[in-house]
């Protein structure tokens, strides 16, 4: 009786430990490290700016109910780790071999019960694919990845870490090799990733069409790897995939039959079904799911995910003409390094051109832009170009170079326009009216005839 007592006890302490979140204490040591980095940590439904003390150390608790990764990002630092529940982990910014820092990849020094895991994932390099192997023909190209799979697999093994974590890694670094496999069957109709050929069908290359299908499992604990969700949702759209001039109402009604092919468990479904849904009324701009609503009934009973959807609803509502789309407090560089708002514009209407050094099509539009500019000098209208190129200097070169007029502003990568208006591809051009709201979120080049059109008509131009 005693023994069966102490037994039922000791399953009563597991379970409360898995039921139960654990705090786990994250400290990160940036006292060698001569910059003052931006740092962040995300990971599953979590991601925050850290801040640091005086003495250059960040601490943060974090509730946790299982092992998770996450990534720290130091400035241009991406670093995975592995954080358990009640496993501290002391993380420190050290000079490498030559005494040196490199922005791109830090070296770090990991101190806790879960280091050698830590250690592992920030130094092991596992072998990738290249964009040339898109190339090779299809039974090629899958027995190469198969070698990659079993070399990527021994090499774990050498680490000869804890078979708890082993079975997870090998499972986030096998789909993490195989999502490329999605990529398959249109990178290579590509020359080298530049150039795409007329001669792509939807019903080319079966045999790595049918290897994807092969590797989907429905499995709840398979669900739990990013890398596996992250594999699930290109291989759906990959198979689910007919022709570029489909409509969006028939490309995720497709998806959704694929879907419902190869999955069963609930948890699965309503996550994709959220997911498509997400992306479907981002590709339309706040359309209504129309056919799609019947599915999303059936599958998605979540509050926070209706939640979700609503609020992109209205953030696309926000899009839409007549709608005042500016964060607060935005700011861009000009060619001086001054500060400029694009509040401080009010008072005229403002035709935007968003926009980079390496893109082709923005660089195309310049000599019209400047005729534009020409022809309504002096009216009641800003020409704005934002840039998003990384480097500050390759902007400058070009505006100074290429004798750019209007008002030039740099934004970066990350610029805030990008996030206000959901702009996933450039050039980007929107026009606002002269209180700033929106007349336009998607207006029209300047190299089409519509434009001189449209900004002639415009009341007290």
């Amino acid at each position: 009786m005693k023994t069966f007592l102490l037994i039922l006890i000791l399953l009563l302490v597991t379970c409360s430990s898995r039921l139960f979140a654990q705090e786990t204490k994250l400290t990160i040591d940036l006292s060698q490290y001569f910059q003052r980095p931006k740092v962040s940590l995300s990971g599953p439904n979590f991601n925050e700016v850290l801040t640091y003390d005086s003495s250059r150390k960040s601490v943060i608790s974090l509730s946790l109910k299982e092992a998770a990764y996450f990534t720290l990002s130091i400035d241009l630092s991406a670093n995975t780790l592995y954080l358990e529940p009640g496993k501290d982990l002391m993380i420190s910014v050290v000079p490498n071999e030559k005494g040196e820092f490199i922005a791109i990849h830090l070296d770090l020094r990991f101190e806790g019960e879960n280091a050698d895991i830590n250690t592992y994932l920030n130094t092991c390099k596992l072998g990738s694919m290249e964009d040339k192997d898109f190339l090779l023909d299809e039974t090629t190209y899958l027995r190469k990845i198969e070698q990659l799979l079993k070399q990527n697999k021994k090499t774990i093994h050498k680490y000869k870490l804890n078979k708890q974590f082993e079975e997870k890694e090998l499972m986030r670094a096998r789909y993490q090799v195989l999502e490329g496999v999605t990529s398959y069957p249109i990178q290579h109709f590509w020359e080298g990733g530049n150039k795409t050929s007329a001669v792509f069908k939807g019903g080319e290359t079966p045999i790595v069409k049918e290897y994807i299908a092969r590797q989907l499992i429905d499995d709840e604990k398979a669900w739990q790897v990013s890398a596996y969700r992250k594999y699930v949702k290109s291989a759906v759209a990959m198979l689910a995939f007919t022709d570029f001039g489909a409509s969006w109402e028939s490309i995720i009604q497709e998806r959704l039959r694929v879907l419902t092919q190869y999955f069963k468990s609930p948890r699965i479904l309503e996550d994709m079904v959220q997911n498509m849904a997400l992306v479907y009324v981002e590709s339309t701009r706040g359309d209504s799911l129309m056919g799609f609503q019947t599915a999303y009934d059936k599958y998605v009973s979540k509050p926070e995910y209706r939640q979700e959807l609503e609020k992109v609803y209205a953030m696309w509502n926000k899009l839409k003409k007549g709608q005042h789309v500016v964060s607060s407090g935005a700011v861009y560089e000009d060619v001086e390094g001054n500060t400029v708002s694009l509040d401080d514009l009010k008072g005229k209407y403002i035709y935007i051109d968003v926009w980079a050094t390496w893109c082709g099509p923005c660089r195309a539009e310049i000599p019209f832009l400047k005729k534009l500019e020409e022809e309504f000098h002096g009216k009641n209208i800003h020409f704005v170009s934002i840039s998003m190129d990384e480097r500050k200097r390759n902007w400058i070169k070009m505006v100074e170079q290429e004798k750019l007029g209007g008002i030039q502003l740099w934004g970066g990568p990350s610029a805030q326009i990008a996030i206000d208006y959901k702009i996933k591809g450039i050039p980007r051009f929107i026009l606002l009216d002269r209180e700033g709201k929106v007349i336009d979120n998607n207006m029209s080049r300047p190299s089409e005839a519509v434009t001189k059109k449209v900004l002639e008509e415009l009341e007290g131009i």
